[in-house]
């Protein structure tokens, strides 16, 4: 959980407040808003890039943040290996570990030579379909929840 607070709040609020306090102030390429010539420039891919680079120079933004995502995509990578190797060991058993593994890898190379637009389409698209699990398992222990939440609540009633 910590990993997840520190990756989702710390560095993306970080990354959010060093884009809008250098490109969109008052001498910012994107004071005047995200129109006309500079669309041809600036994307999602690199705005961060350019934000960075107008803080350490062109040179050593854009490394630095080359260098940070290496680090956060090898940490992600790893972590989240480890994670479906764990539920694939829960869900088949220790000999399914292989076929998780090899397919993993096939995914991390298309990865690797496919365009990051369309990495990061089917990142949200696969993060969005989670939301199908996790609501079946909701409405699976609803009663089981309740049940429990009764019972703790009942000591609390009787005060």
């Amino acid at each position: 959980m910590v990993g997840v607070f520190i990756d989702t709040f710390i560095v993306l609020t970080l990354n959010a407040l060093v884009i809008i306090s250098t490109l969109y102030t008052g001498d910012g390429i994107l004071a005047n808003g995200y129109t006309g010539e500079i669309t041809a420039v600036i994307g999602k891919t690199n705005l961060a890039q350019t934000a960075f680079g107008t803080v350490f120079g062109s040179e050593a933004g854009p490394m630095f943040v080359a260098v940070c995502l290496f680090f956060f995509a090898f940490s992600t990578v790893l972590s989240w290996n480890m994670f479906g190797k764990i539920n694939t060991i829960y869900l088949f058993g220790k000999k399914s570990t292989v076929v998780y593994t090899v397919i993993a890898l096939v995914f991390i190379f298309l990865g690797t030579v496919s365009s990051s637009d369309l990495v990061w389409e089917l990142t949200d698209l696969f993060n969005n379909l989670m939301v199908i699990p996790n609501v079946i398992a909701l409405f699976a222990l609803t009663k089981m929840v309740l049940t429990d939440a009764k019972k703790r609540m009942a000591p609390l009633q009787k005060e």
